[in-house]
């Protein structure tokens, strides 16, 4: 799993904290969030929003904020049931089945956490020891190793509309998992982003080698001159595909031409589209939040650190997670 890292320097950097462009309200820990270092935002079935940070586990309810788990770093969430999630954390997984709370995995970071198929689970754990990344798999509360990626360094996963699984393996490419076969794609290369757009098709970020794409049964390059870590892909709601880089900012394919822009700020650390029709970035030098309105970016939230994460929910409110500051709500 791909994660753009915060530069110490930009912690320090000093600079003057700028104003809100929009109606943005902040939340912190004051207010009832576990921590102010928010990792991830998920809205299950009920319209609850778990709240993943550095220093607990909290949701938000019919407006209120509660707070879940009082310790641990949260990374991911799974819902399997009505009331029964599987969370990611940075020392094993965490069965939640209505007011119980079972651990598992110790020793492990947990993260990503997928369906595999209507009875198994699949997560990617990271031995915090010797860094070794192991898939594992439960139909339970019992976890095992995934017995065809045993030996493999999995780095990621992604589960498509058709249930295939597929698995990104350090240095090696990317396997698709069907009911029947396991089939090698991309082999010898890392890829770094994995995402799937509305017409099926199953995007490939890869590490200074551009971007692939898998249609109708064959691979296509894309980008081949970009020689920076992919971080992320996303499709806007008119279908067109934007890709966030490492050092190069963002390319925008419009037609069938593909657009660099913001190349002067480097890495680009979210990336997401909501209904509305606006892109969304944060990048590792801005920060804030700024999105695209068919001709030029515009300031949504301006603040000298970049924004985590950034989730639309069901009822079309916008929540951002900030890497220090908590969480900023738009109505």
């Amino acid at each position: 799993m791909i994660k753009c890292s915060v530069w110490l320097g930009l912690l320090i950097a000093g600079v003057a904290v700028g104003h809100t462009a929009e109606n943005w309200r902040q939340v912190t820990k004051a207010d009832g969030l576990p921590g102010d270092e928010i990792q991830f935002l998920r809205e299950d079935d009920s319209g609850t929003v778990w709240i993943g940070a550095l220093s607990g586990l909290g949701a938000l309810r019919a407006g209120k904020f509660t707070n879940v788990v009082a310790r641990g770093e949260f990374w991911d969430l799974l819902q399997i049931g009505t009331d029964k999630f599987w969370v990611g954390a940075a020392n094993g997984a965490l069965l939640i089945s209505g007011a119980k709370q079972i651990w598992s995995l110790p020793g492990n970071t947990v993260a990503p956490i997928i369906r595999f198929n209507a009875t198994t689970v699949w997560a990617l754990c990271k031995n915090r020891g010797t860094e070794r990344n192991t898939l594992m798999e439960t139909t339970g509360q019992e976890w095992k190793p995934v017995a065809r990626f045993e030996k493999e360094q999995v780095v990621d996963l992604l589960q498509t509309k058709d249930g295939t699984v597929w698995v990104a393996v350090d240095g090696n490419g990317v396997f698709s998992v069907g009911p029947v076969a396991v089939t090698q794609h991309l082999g010898g290369l890392n890829v770094t982003a994995l995402r799937e757009d509305s017409k099926g098709r199953v995007w490939c970020g890869l590490w200074g080698k551009g971007v692939a794409v898998w249609e109708k049964g064959a691979w296509t390059r894309h980008l081949p001159q970009e020689k920076s870590v992919i971080l992320s892909i996303r499709e806007d709601s008119k279908g067109q595909i934007w890709v966030a880089t490492s050092a190069n900012g963002l390319w925008r394919l419009t037609g069938e031409t593909w657009i660099n822009d913001l190349a002067g700020e480097g890495a680009i650390n979210l990336l997401e589209s909501t209904s509305d029709g606006r892109v969304w970035i944060s990048s590792q030098s801005v920060g804030g939040l700024r999105y695209w309105d068919g001709a030029k970016w515009q300031v949504s939230l301006a603040k000298p650190l970049p924004i985590r994460c950034l989730l639309e929910t069901k009822s079309k409110q916008i929540l951002a997670g900030a890497i220090l500051d908590g969480l900023y709500l738009r109505p």
